[in-house]
């Protein structure tokens, strides 16, 4: 049933568009058509693809230092417990400082490089998976952890065959979050300091008042976001099946 409600979503969405360009009497520059949009997207769609890729490569970069950081951390705060208490407070001031005015902290430091969009793609993404990576480590079977210890199992041993496992479903379900929202954070990035990708492009839709790529990355954002997210969910349902296996 979910993909019929995809399904109905792709199929009512230029329906509605046009409705409200129909009804909101605004001008064909300020809110143009679905079709207008997409000719425009097909017809610059090497500049489009481009930037895309600018912009996904970024987040992707930044999103697998997350991840790795993550795990190391999450690690950490289970096998040494005191050490989050020093920590987390660092991460809770981190994390609440926005990271529109992270940015140009960022760039007058680091200057116009791919740095400044990576280091805000990882702060944006670390926090939901390390938080969600050490809850599932935590959640694992005290029982199960009773009787590796009893055979005398190693550190290694109780980490890969019952925390690991009892955190996946937890480190799966942050990438629900974590995977949309790099892709986000690297498009606001760019507002600032970039002179490609998508957030580029909509900078310069507004100062030259091009509607057209304005609607066109924004369509294409949301494609990604919503591929992204089912990609996630079709990769959580495999590994769980693999885990249940």
């Amino acid at each position: 049933m979910e993909r019929y409600g995809y399904l109905f979503m792709i199929v009512s969405l230029p329906i509605i568009w046009q409705l409200l360009v129909w009804t909101s009497g605004l001008e064909p520059f300020i809110l143009p058509g679905p079709v207008p949009v997409v000719e425009h997207v097909i017809i610059e769609w090497r500049m489009f693809l481009y930037n895309t890729g600018v912009t996904m490569v970024g987040a992707l970069v930044g999103y697998a230092f997350a991840n790795i950081f993550a795990i190391a951390i999450a690690i950490l705060f289970v096998y040494v417990p005191s050490v989050q208490n020093f920590i987390m407070p660092w991460f809770i001031v981190i994390k609440n400082i926005p990271y529109v005015v992270i940015a140009p902290i960022l760039i007058l430091t680091l200057g116009s490089t791919p740095l400044p969009k990576i280091i805000i793609v990882f702060i944006v993404t670390f926090f939901p998976l390390v938080a969600n990576v050490a809850a599932g480590l935590r959640a694992a079977d005290e029982v199960l952890l009773d009787r590796m210890r009893v055979l005398n199992a190693s550190r290694w041993q109780i980490f890969w065959k019952v925390r690991w496992p009892a955190a996946i479903p937890y480190y799966m379900a942050a990438h629900e979050i974590a995977f949309t929202g790099a892709i986000i954070a690297a498009v606001v990035a760019e507002f600032f300091f970039s002179r490609e990708g998508l957030g580029y492009l909509i900078v310069t839709a507004l100062e030259t008042y091009r509607a057209d790529t304005l609607y066109g990355v924004t369509l294409i954002a949301g494609v990604l976001g919503v591929g992204n997210y089912l990609l996630v969910v079709r990769l959580r349902k495999w590994v769980m099946r693999w885990q249940e296996a």
